[in-house]
């Protein structure tokens, strides 16, 4: 099930040890900072090693749940400073050529490695597709 009402346009995964309870209330301050200045809208914070294996899941199974839609996947490092615009203008290069194509991010933006996974629509071949994403790459590494 998912964690949070909210829907959003990214989701992070932070894990930390809680050593003390000083330590755990500065998290605790950190995500109200967080929340208070825009860059946070939801969170949660497991309560027992179960939800916190369950928040991993859903990290950890996005390959087996989109894998009904044959993904076109690439693995890329980017600098993570230059993370942000990198998404946006891949986001747009394939949007303005391939407008029927969804693009699912995901990856580890600690140290700007990034997953990106073009959704086959169901009215292509897997074939033609894949031919099609061919010039998404090209694009991908020239940006």
């Amino acid at each position: 099930p998912a964690p949070f009402e909210t829907r959003a346009p990214f989701y992070a995964l932070l894990e930390f040890e809680a050593t003390t309870e000083q330590r755990a209330e500065q998290a605790l301050a950190t995500f109200e900072h967080c929340v208070n200045e825009g860059w946070v809208i939801d969170g949660v914070m497991s309560q027992s090693e179960q939800q916190l294996q369950n928040l991993w899941k859903l990290r950890e199974y996005i390959s087996e749940t989109i894998s009904h839609w044959t993904p076109y996947k690439n693995d890329i490092s980017v600098t993570v400073s230059k993370v942000p615009a990198f998404l946006a203008d891949i986001d747009a290069i394939v949007t303005s050529n391939y407008p029927d194509f969804e693009v699912l991010w995901y990856g580890h933006i600690g140290d700007g490695n990034l997953h990106l996974n073009i959704l086959k629509p169901e009215a292509l071949s897997k074939e033609e597709f894949f031919e099609k994403c061919a010039s998404v790459n090209k694009w991908v590494f020239e940006t």
